[in-house]
């Protein structure tokens, strides 16, 4: 791979900050689950949850939007629903976001005509420069960075020589449980669903 390619992917495995778009107090709901795991693996960037009520989510301050928060963002994860994630990618593109991880799922998977229709919105993203996780995925884990996915907030942070990818997140979380006991480390893991 050339420089250009991993600087590229950069701000996907080693944000130095990143939104959870979607954040939630309600520890039910995806915005909470992954803000949740991405605190006690212990993320080593600024996390910023982005919330419309605002106020706090796990003791952190909530932005109503991605362009309240008074700092560049390299990286977001979306939990919102799928008819709302164009709407959001346009606040990322806008906010200079580089990464985003779409963990919502209604779109492709469905065999609907709508869910085609919003995955072909979220190609157009990707078409001018950013790069686009998902969506209907776990997303990355990285121990390096402190980056997990659904449900990882206990994987290794020791870092090893073992790269994954896999359309499936459930198969990655699996995965990373059964191989945390024997002793093998990955580098990197990546559910990149639809």
């Amino acid at each position: 791979m050339t420089t250009d390619i991993l600087q590229a992917f950069e701000p996907l495995f080693y944000p130095r900050s990143l939104a959870v778009i979607g954040a939630s107090t309600d520890m039910t709901k995806f915005g909470n689950i992954i803000l949740s795991a991405l605190m006690e693996i212990g993320f080593e960037g600024k996390i910023y949850p982005v919330n419309t009520d605002g106020g706090e989510v796990n003791g952190l301050k909530a932005y109503r939007s991605l362009q309240e928060i008074p700092a560049e963002v390299d990286f977001a994860i979306l939990t919102i629903p799928a008819p709302a994630v164009k709407k959001s990618l346009e606040e990322c593109l806008r906010k200079g976001v580089k990464g985003v991880e779409i963990l919502t799922s209604g779109f492709r998977e469905t065999g609907t005509p709508e869910g085609r229709k919003l995955e072909e919105e979220v190609a157009q993203f990707a078409k001018q420069g950013m790069r686009i996780l998902g969506p209907n995925c776990f997303g990355i884990y990285c121990p390096e960075s402190g980056l997990t996915i659904l449900p990882g907030q206990n994987f290794s942070r020791e870092t090893g020589p073992v790269g994954f990818l896999s359309q499936s997140g459930g198969l990655c979380a699996d995965l990373g449980q059964i191989t945390k006991g024997l002793g093998i480390r990955f580098s990197k893991m990546v559910s990149y669903g639809n």
